[in-house]
């Protein structure tokens, strides 16, 4: 028995040996005698006395196990010493009936008396949790032992038995304390139950922006959500069985490419704060599945910086939790779940901060992520705010958000209209609209402003906006006006009253890098305000409550804030506000800062012709000033294009000649994304042919215009598919997500030369339009967890099969895998694989099942050099292996004896893995590289020979 052992037994006997003493003491000088000599006093039968030995060794038993429990993680050496140290003080407390009352039968009360008798001085926190621990126990003990009278003893103990269940039953429900759980844990399922719930409530709502907040139906987010596709570069490999990934990606949803780190960067009304929701109510409700399936069991901590725009961020993971369960949540409990690593951190918003104060916010992330190292995080921001790289120290992959394509607008379309009841007239109008009219297209690409036109629509017969200026006044009116108008309800404001109003909140928000104001000084800038408004006779108050309650545009997210219902609003009505009152030298200050760039854009659509002048002249000197700044102030003055009505004409050409000479062609993806600021009008710049780029350069014009992705987009990309470079047409096929499947392989890829005849395809939609690319000749299927596949036959739409990735789902026949002869086969995530004899040979081979492989006779033969393989059961044999020619990497999981590997003499890579121990030592003497991870436990390590090198995984 260990030392620690020995301690926490003795000290448990010891706690039940001086309740015992108390509890048949009935005189002060009963308190003087040992437990034997009181029970020889009472006790005539010798098995009366053993009984009572009974009792009290399974009540040390019941003590040891709560301590146990309570000092685990504490060292031999601390447990022995301070175990002892509580023996000895609790040997002399007086535990009498009215020294007890006078502590008010409290164990907390009782430990500071020992404290108090004892000479001051610090034993550790294991010696405070031991004390703490021992003195709930005497207390508890002597309180539920039913009252001594000494004639009844052997009575009593005739029913030792329930009293030692009784006793069972009390010990165990002792809070069992610690540095994170000083009350104990007692509740924390019953509080993590009612927190979840809350988060389900409050989060699983879809906001319908376009509606009023009245007319607004509720909308179950977790029924509505839509997933986005997102493009990026993932910094590690998620699944630690499948093939690395480093190189850039796009199309992919956004669902399939997180990971436990994961920086998501997306342009206003993208639908950032909508996905953050959506993964809180899924990960409340255990909801996840397919790649994200391990997710589930999280506790989601959704973390709004705007809160935190004008005060401290929070220093403890209590604060977390707002609201009226922050009153009765447990004592340390939100650090609890972080630390057991189960805490989903979802923060959104860094671009809702001031820029002086993002460093501190990453600095915040590092401290936190530090302290909780297994915790997930999801952070956002607008592309403006930060950069890639803001987070990579971090170890975050960086995800921006995609444009909707035409497939995401058509399904975004029919759940708005569902959730809206709107007639299915009012839908296929919209649908035909924005079918006709390309401008349209390229304002549907954005959740929010085709949640702004699909409002209008149903409003309204007449044409449809043309831009986003229009869009936005024309969904400002109907929000403050039109539907109130149309119902008849009586409104206490003008629209221009309202509008005047709005915009003096969104200004004084702008200036002081806000997003929310407290309601108190909301009515004071109205009251204030109104001072200036003749015409407006209401009460202050009741003019807030007006806009908060019928304007759809103002709202209280919480109790005590208020913000605008989306940032956009906010901007624009800022904007209009800044060219009303002169503030152009205002807006030229702020140029700098990402967090100004809409309002700024914005600005010059509401200015006039000298306003407009002024402004964008002002820009392009700050450039020449500042040149190490100019691409900024170059690309800034350049989206203002999108809004001007009217400016100077000489104004305008020397924009375009600085766009023409300065900023394209992009030559790096950073500079293709700024260049997605300009919008739409950025397809004039770019050249007709790639003739005289270079194939780096080439590649980054064909990126920027997928990222506009209109159809305008489609025909300049339509007039490079010709060009054979491999890095064209690989950046062709890659745009192919972003438009219109069958559409964009009729006009753009029908007659491309390809790279080498192969086509990359990501999703299991384009299969269908492969048969239109004339020059195919050889497919690369990577297909998403989100498009898990019950079966294999959508390999008989595909020409001959190179590569196949794809995620599985139940029991898999590889039977259609026999009429193929692919480079590489990875199957991950099915139940079971059957017809195995149907395999190819393959250059690399992965199946990954969650049955354990019962044998592995179907290698027998082949010819493969990478494999991939899930645990095998107790039995298999794995020397089959050996007859497995060309062998060169092997990748497993829970192989727990590598011995086999020793035989393979070509073996140069080995990847071993898993939750039980694995013993290394069979391959100590080979020649190859030992990939291990740093989660798994190993023997051996240490005697590895100089030929084996190990590299550790995350």
């Amino acid at each position: 028995m260990g030392l620690e052992i020995q301690a926490v037994s003795k000290l448990g006997q010891s706690v039940a040996m001086r309740a015992a003493t108390e509890w048949l003491a009935t005189n002060t000088d009963d308190r003087t005698a040992s437990l034997a000599e009181i029970a020889a006093a009472e006790l005539s039968r010798p098995t009366q006395r053993a009984k009572l030995d009974t009792l009290i060794h399974h009540i040390g038993l019941q003590v040891t196990e709560q301590l146990e429990s309570a000092l685990e993680r504490f060292s031999d050496n601390d447990i022995a010493a301070s175990l002892t140290a509580v023996e000895v003080a609790l040997s002399s407390v007086d535990l009498s009936d009215a020294a007890l009352l006078a502590d008010n039968a409290d164990p907390e009360g009782l430990a500071q008396r020992v404290r108090r008798s004892l000479p001051r001085q610090d034993l550790g926190r294991c010696y405070e949790i031991a004390l703490d621990q021992s003195c709930r126990y005497l207390v508890q003990i002597i309180r539920n032992l039913p009252s001594f009278q000494p004639r009844a003893l052997a009575e009593v103990l005739s029913r030792a038995t329930a009293q030692a269940a009784m006793l069972d039953e009390v010990l165990s429900r002792l809070p069992r304390t610690s540095l994170y759980a000083p009350q104990g844990t007692d509740n924390d399922d019953e509080f993590r139950d009612e927190y979840l719930r809350f988060i389900q409530t409050n989060l699983d709502k879809l906001e319908l922006l376009g509606l009023t907040m009245r007319d607004r139906p509720r909308l179950a987010l977790s029924v509505a959500y839509l997933s986005l596709t997102v493009s990026g570069e993932k910094h590690r490999r998620d699944n630690w069985f499948a093939e690395p990934d480093h190189h850039a990606y796009s199309g992919m949803r956004v669902e399939s490419a997180l990971v436990r780190r994961t920086y998501i960067r997306g342009e206003a009304g993208s639908g950032k704060t909508t996905l953050l929701d959506w993964l809180a109510v899924t990960a409340a409700r255990n909801g996840f599945t397919g790649r994200l399936h391990r997710w589930n069991g999280m506790v989601p901590f959704p973390i709004r910086l705007r809160s935190y725009a004008d005060k401290p961020l929070p220093t403890k993971p209590e604060d977390f939790v707002t609201g009226w369960l922050a009153g009765i949540m447990p004592a340390g409990w939100a650090h609890r779940v972080l630390r057991a690593g189960k805490g989903l951190l979802l923060v959104d918003g860094v671009d809702e901060v001031p820029p002086e104060k993002r460093p501190e916010v990453r600095e915040w992330l590092r401290e936190l992520l530090q302290a909780f190292p297994e915790a997930r995080a999801v952070v956002t921001a607008r592309p403006a705010a930060t950069d890639e790289k803001w987070l990579a120290e971090l170890n975050f992959s960086v995800l921006s958000l995609e444009q909707m394509s035409p497939g995401d607008v058509k399904a975004f379309l029919q759940r708005w209209h569902e959730a809206a009841d709107a007639p299915e007239e009012a839908q296929r109008r919209l649908v035909t609209q924005i079918e006709s009219r390309q401008h349209l297209q390229g304002l549907a690409s954005s959740p929010l402003l085709c949640a702004m036109l699909c409002a209008l629509n149903l409003g309204r017969v007449s044409d449809l906006p043309h831009n986003r200026m229009e869009l936005y006044a024309a969904a400002l009116t109907m929000l403050l006006d039109l539907r109130d108008a149309e119902r008849g309800i009586a409104r206490i404001l003008t629209t221009s009253d309202k509008t005047v109003l709005l915009r003096d909140l969104a200004w004084r928000l702008t200036l002081g890098g806000l997003s929310q104001l407290p309601t108190t000084k909301v009515h004071e800038h109205v009251a204030r305000k109104i001072r200036s408004m003749p015409n407006v006779d209401e009460h202050p108050d009741a003019v807030v409550a007006h806009l908060l309650e019928r304007s759809g545009v103002l709202r209280e997210p919480v109790p005590g804030q208020v913000d605008f219902v989306h940032r956009t609003f906010q901007e624009y009505l800022a904007g209009e506000e800044a060219m009303q009152d002169g503030q152009v030298e205002t807006l030229v200050a702020h140029a700098d800062q990402d967090s100004w760039t809409q309002t700024i854009v914005l600005a010059c659509g509401h200015g006039h012709r000298s306003q407009v002048t002024e402004l964008l002249t002002a820009l392009l000197d700050l450039a020449d000033r500042q040149p190490e700044d100019a691409r900024r102030f170059h690309l800034l003055a350049a989206a203002c294009l999108e809004t001007v009505r009217d400016v100077d004409a000489d104004l305008c050409d020397r924009i375009d000649a600085i766009v023409r000479d300065r900023l394209v062609p992009p030559r790096t993806p950073e500079e293709t994304a700024s260049l997605a600021t300009i919008g739409h009008r950025v397809l004039r710049y770019l050249p007709a042919t790639l003739d005289e780029l270079s194939d780096a350069v080439a590649a980054s014009t064909i990126r920027t215009a997928a990222l506009v992705a209109s159809p305008e987009a489609m025909m300049k990309l339509a007039g490079y598919a010709h060009d054979p470079r491999s890095s064209v047409q690989k950046a062709l096929i890659e745009a192919w997500l972003n438009f219109d499947l069958q559409r964009y392989a009729e006009e753009v890829l029908a007659d491309a030369p390809l790279e080498n005849g192969l086509a990359e395809v990501k999703s299991i939609q384009q299969f269908p339009h492969l048969h239109l690319l004339s020059k195919l000749t050889g497919v690369d299927a990577w297909l998403p967890p989100d498009e898990s596949l019950g079966s294999l036959h959508v390999v008989d739409e595909l020409p001959r099969l190179r590569y196949l990735l794809a995620w599985m789902k139940g029991e898999i026949d590889l039977s259609p895998l026999s009429r193929t002869s692919p480079e590489m086969i990875h199957l991950l995530g099915a139940q079971r694989y059957t017809n195995l004899e149907s395999l190819p040979d393959a250059r690399s081979i992965g199946l990954i099942q969650w049955e354990p492989w019962e044998s592995l006779e179907f290698l027998r033969g082949k010819s493969i050099r990478s494999l991939h393989l899930s645990e095998t059961a107790p039995g298999c044999t794995l020397g089959v292996l050996t007859e497995v020619a060309g062998l060169e990497a092997v990748y497993c999981r829970n192989w727990t004896d590598p011995t086999v590997f020793a035989a393979i003499p070509a073996l140069r890579t080995l990847a071993l893995s898993g939750d039980k121990l694995i013993d290394v030592r069979p391959v100590r003497h080979m020649s190859l590289t030992l990939l291990l991870h740093r989660k798994s436990t190993y023997v051996g390590v240490e005697k590895l020979g100089p030929d084996v090198r190990t590299r550790w995984e995350s």
